[in-house]
């Protein structure tokens, strides 16, 4: 849907205005909080379209092909992620600034432990991450739904099951995780723990999960739609300012807002009568939403790297730079990477499937028919 590309798009550029801070003086941008509010936007998302595509695949094959979806999220996210690892210890290298929390940074990155990693920082600045990998947190908490939802999906929570107790296992899971991280949060030095984690975060995945079970099974709910996507999608826009990570409006309530505002503007937009998905589906947003995740890869190295070499830089030319650079990181990114790996899994999946009509026997017919060809990527 390419108004889920502008909510990237949209999202993606929050939190590249948010991380204005390692190269600005931090009162430059009020909405400097606000990347908090885009990344919940993107767990709610990511829990709507993976647990969607699962319960298709039920529906469609009666089961889940296990290997496959975890191949396809192999060949998506790791080449792009393994370049900017790469890129970001060459750079340390060459600038003499390498040292041990590199090494475990980089560690816990690329075997997705990096949010628990960081929530074990034994202060309150939560700096156990290095310079310019201190956003791909995200990454891992995201992965560790990956790994484990469609198990989930698999064994508890199918399309078989009725609807009804589905909501209520997934409320009463919702219920658990802001529970834990009411009760964990202390002040502000509890507060990189409490951020991080999964078991602290997860109810943003688990509110796009529900949504996705809703949408599946075709009862998601139509009357006034349009009117609560309008007043979820304000609120979440006055939040911007008051995202703040270490106070305590996202602990004590603040992200169980934040995540049933997104999931409601994620109803609006596949409700299809909210006038909003307009803006949602101006080209630039979805240009920036299709190519979103290696510009999220970039931007954090570019801004760490651009503070290193800017003492006498004003800070137009230090926001210019970054946007360039990070632009042109994201577009090599795509097209030399992303871009290729995917298409190199098309070419293993269409020989494989190849490979499995010349063994089933020759068709019945010359003409292949409409179900088959549209199986094929």
């Amino acid at each position: 849907m390419v108004a889920f590309d502008g909510i990237r798009g949209l999202g993606v550029l929050i939190v590249f205005i948010s991380h204005f801070f390692v190269i600005l003086p931090l009162p430059t941008f009020i909405v400097i909080p606000g990347g908090t509010v885009s990344l919940d936007m993107f767990f709610v998302l990511s829990g709507f379209l993976i647990t969607a595509l699962l319960l298709q695949e039920q529906q469609k094959t009666g089961g889940v092909g296990l290997f496959n979806f975890f191949r396809r999220r192999v060949f998506r996210l790791v080449p792009a992620l393994l370049v900017v690892l790469a890129a970001v210890g060459l750079f340390a290298w060459l600038t003499r600034t390498w040292n041990s929390q590199y090494e475990s940074s980089m560690f816990s990155v690329g075997f997705y432990y990096s949010n628990y990693f960081a929530a074990a920082s034994p202060n309150a600045f939560c700096g156990n991450l290095a310079p310019g990998l201190g956003h791909l947190w995200s990454l891992s908490f995201e992965e560790q739904f990956y790994l484990l939802w469609p198990f989930v999906t698999i064994a508890v929570l199918s399309i078989r099951m009725r609807l009804r107790t589905v909501v209520i296992i997934l409320l009463g899971l919702i219920t658990l995780v802001a529970a834990h991280r009411y009760l964990l949060y202390h002040g502000p030095q509890s507060w990189c723990a409490d951020f991080h984690r999964t078991d602290t975060r997860a109810d943003a995945i688990l509110w796009g999960a529900l949504v996705a079970h809703f949408w599946v099974r075709g009862r998601e709910p139509q009357r006034g739609m349009a009117v609560a996507t309008w007043i979820a999608a304000l609120f979440l826009l006055g939040c911007l300012p008051f995202g703040g990570i270490t106070g305590p409006f996202l602990y004590r309530g603040g992200l169980v807002a934040i995540d049933v505002a997104c999931a409601v503007v994620v109803l609006g937009v596949v409700n299809g009568r909210w006038r909003g998905k307009w803006l949602l589906e101006r080209r630039p947003l979805v240009i920036l939403g299709i190519v979103s995740y290696g510009f999220y890869l970039w931007h954090f190295p570019v801004f760490f790297a651009v503070r290193h070499f800017d003492s006498h830089w004003n800070y137009v030319v230090r926001v210019i730079v970054a946007t360039l650079v990070t632009v042109g990181l994201t577009a090599a990114s795509w097209f030399f990477v992303e871009q290729p790996m995917m298409r190199w899994k098309d070419r293993m999946e269409a020989k494989k499937k190849s490979k499995n009509l010349v063994e089933a026997g020759p068709p019945r017919s010359t003409s292949v028919p409409a179900e088959a060809s549209s199986e094929v990527p």
